[in-house]
């Protein structure tokens, strides 16, 4: 309401006409002189109480919010406080990773330093002496580091790629290799694939010996041949005949020359190792234990042999065995694999060795990976894995641009050109 003298806001009321007349306090003298009977009353406001429930409610859900503030201040400082423990975790692991590639830097340092100045002329040489030697020396060009990646806080921290060094000094292959069917031999330098028709059965072992070659030993039913395998031109010609025929056997470096180990002669499982040298197979020292379908390769001057499985009146068996040859013997370690398992993937992780894939406990073939440091004889499972499970018959792999590239094999097998793309 509103004075009708003034236009303020009215403070009086007066029933003098018929019609209700309204004053403020400053003109309320004024109306009182007007012609009429006045009975002036002062106007109040009207009174709205609260709805007690609504109040209630209101009263509850800022409580409620106040809560819930307490509760969100409460884990985020729990989880900055887990972030921290996180980041603090990633970059211990990471610092441990990059402490032991400097030590396998300071070794490999130590051991070419002692090495001899000069070798003697042979028809195979191992990556090192290829490369020493200057036959094959772009293999310089393929050793890499670990590739650090930095990110902002709001995603990932810090990742850490794993190093092709030193493996591709003690296991350079210019190509990887494996069979892709039963009588197919593939190959692939990581530009061109290339198949070749063969009689080779893949119960035979490749291993790859310079910039195109490969040898392959063994076959089924099992067999002493041996041949070389011109993965260019695809022409194959006879080596001398292994001592020892077999089939499921492994191939490496032994000594810096060709070697073959253990495997099946078709009746037995075997602990026979052969070496390539001066044209023919030389008997070396034997495995600790006889096997077959089991991982083998070369680490400065040692061969390490992982897994495998044995002939039992039930069956096979797998085992958990770890096997290391040095200074002319091999030695059955006291530490196992974590895990009964048959033919893995074998890579020289820095002075670790990266053990994934393989059949397991179970015969089912698995996408574990495990990681085994034998100077301080412990073994652990790593925290990454492969994007399928795969076995690996040949451990050709192809460390290109500081990618690792392996053949894998699944149970139907399909043979797959694979990227370990592993992350500490």
């Amino acid at each position: 309401m509103i004075c009708g003298f003034c236009r303020d806001p009215a403070e009086f009321s007066c029933n003098c006409t018929s019609k209700s007349s309204y004053v403020c306090s400053k003109h309320v003298g004024n109306h009182y002189k007007l012609i009429g009977k006045h009975e002036v009353n002062q106007i109040g406001r009207k009174k709205i109480l609260f709805n007690p429930i609504m109040k209630a409610k209101l009263l509850d859900k800022i409580f409620l919010l106040k809560t819930q503030a307490k509760l969100d201040m409460k884990k985020t400082i729990l989880h900055a406080n887990d972030l921290i423990t996180q980041i603090n975790k990633k970059l211990n692991k990471i610092n441990n990773y990059m402490i032991n590639f400097i030590k396998s830097c300071n070794d490999t340092i130590d051991y070419i330093q002692n090495l001899n100045e000069e070798i003697e002329e042979k028809e195979f040489y191992c990556p090192l002496e290829s490369l020493l030697i200057m036959k094959e020396p772009e293999v310089l060009d393929q050793i890499y580091g670990p590739k650090i990646k930095l990110y902002p806080i709001n995603g990932k921290t810090i990742e850490c790629g794993i190093s092709t060094f030193p493996h591709c000094i003690f296991q350079y292959t210019f190509r990887a290799l494996e069979f892709s069917s039963e009588n197919e031999v593939i190959c692939n330098n990581g530009t061109v694939e290339t198949k070749i028709k063969t009689n080779f059965n893949w119960a035979g072992r490749l291993l790859s010996v310079g910039k195109k070659f490969g040898i392959y030993t063994g076959g089924f039913p099992a067999s002493n041949s041996a041949y070389i395998i011109d993965l260019e031109s695809k022409s194959i010609n006879s080596l001398p005949s292994l001592h020892q025929k077999r089939c499921f056997h492994a191939m490496t470096w032994i000594d810096g020359f060709p070697a073959v180990l253990g495997g099946c002669d078709g009746e037995e499982d075997l602990a026979v190792v052969e070496v390539y040298k001066n044209g023919n197979w030389e008997i070396y020292p034997s495995l600790t234990s006889k096997k077959k379908c089991f991982g083998a390769i070369s680490h400065f001057s040692k061969t390490y042999a992982f897994g495998g499985n044995i002939k039992t009146e039930k069956g096979k068996k797998r085992l958990n065995h770890i096997e290391r040859y040095e200074n002319g013997k091999w030695e059955l370690l006291t530490i196992k694999l974590s895990s009964n398992l048959s033919i893995p993937g074998i890579f020289l992780l820095g002075t670790n060795i990266l053990i994934f894939g393989g059949g397991d406990n179970d015969g089912k073939m698995t996408k574990d990976c495990y990681i085994f440091d034998d100077k301080f004889m412990k073994i652990c499972k790593a925290d990454f894995e492969l994007k399928e499970p795969l076995y690996f018959a040949s451990l050709n792999a192809l460390t290109l641009k500081g990618e690792i590239h392996y053949y894998g094999t699944d149970l139907n097998e399909s043979c797959r050109f694979i990227n370990l793309e592993f992350n500490i």
